[in-house]
């Protein structure tokens, strides 16, 4: 389907032939369009207005299904006219259908007229690619770690995994593992909310049929077992938590040492050199080394030494 772009008045950015390829995923649809120009078809629009909806024009009313339509939200800016762009709309329900219309404005704003009306359904995932067992997330300090068996056969070529609110059909894509990963970790999530996550394997364009798994994380956005060292947020930038368990196995003190290290083995900062009551305990490194000085970014290894053991945790540090 394809609309004859036409020029709406002088200076105006015209109207765009919007296409939908054959690619379907669970939860986002791909758009594709060439870019129109600002004075017909030359120079360079100033922006895109993009919106969809499950229902399609009724007769020729496009002002009114505009209206009412839902925005996919910021596009980026516009490519000099004949530029080929495209835009995924995510967040979508699966197994629907939808239709999709975009006009682009020049800066005064004029805007252009409506494109021609674009529709492309989601996928529901099935058909004859495994589901990945044993499916499980579990809350750990700075996000959830989701875990799964690899599928072995089928023909899948890697994961994908779709995060939502409790509720919600499938969600959206945050991450997709090759066919070697088995476990991930979502570090993007916020204490006190519940989030369901839809594990699918996936070959080309098609989805299995999601394993699916219903977490709540703690407040706190804290769990730690034993005498685990967890760092959060991790990434990290400009301060990071280090969270752990002191003091020995009956419950009584103990010395704690707790010292970064960069990759190659020069200490950075030490953080811990004491006796310690037992109990769960935490400590901010600001990022910074034993002289005050900001670290560069990069991966950094801290190490705990305790009664119960060694542990050691990489932490990556972003720019400030």
């Amino acid at each position: 389907m394809k609309l004859i772009p036409r020029t709406l008045g002088a200076a105006i950015a015209i109207a765009i032939a919007l296409l939908a390829p054959p690619a379907s995923y669970a939860d986002s649809v791909v758009l594709h369009w060439t870019a129109p120009g600002d004075d017909g078809n030359v120079g360079r629009g100033s922006a895109y207005e993009l919106r969809y909806s499950e229902s399609g024009v009724t007769g020729t009313d496009t002002v009114s299904w505009w209206s009412a339509a839902s925005s996919a939200g910021a596009l980026p800016a516009p490519l000099t006219a004949g530029g080929h762009e495209s835009f995924t709309v995510a967040g979508l329900d699966s197994g629907k259908t939808y239709y999709f219309i975009i006009r682009t404005s020049d800066e005064v704003p004029n805007w252009s007229g409506y494109s021609n009306l674009t529709s492309k359904s989601t996928g529901t995932g099935g058909g004859s690619l495994p589901t990945p067992a044993n499916f499980v997330a579990q809350p750990v300090t700075g996000g959830v770690r989701l875990t799964w068996d690899g599928v072995t056969s089928g023909g899948a070529t890697g994961y994908h995994i779709y995060r939502g609110a409790a509720g919600v059909a499938i969600g959206t894509l945050i991450h997709t593992a090759t066919i070697s990963e088995t476990g991930w970790t979502d570090s993007t999530t916020q204490g006190g909310q519940t989030y369901k996550y839809s594990l699918t394997s996936y070959s080309g364009s098609q989805d299995s049929a999601p394993a699916e798994y219903t977490i709540s994380v703690p407040s706190d956005g804290f769990t730690t077992t034993s005498a685990d060292l967890m760092g959060y947020p991790n990434p990290a930038s400009g301060r990071v938590t280090l969270r752990f368990r002191a003091g020995t196995a009956e419950g009584s003190a103990g010395h704690v040492r707790l010292v970064i290290y960069d990759l190659t083995g020069h200490m950075i900062r030490e953080l811990i050199d004491e006796d310690m009551p037992a109990g769960e305990t935490s400590v901010d490194w600001l990022c910074q080394s034993d002289h005050g000085n900001q670290v560069a970014p990069g991966l950094y290894n801290a190490i705990l030494d305790t009664p119960l053991g060694r542990k050691i945790t990489r932490l990556a540090i972003l720019p400030p």
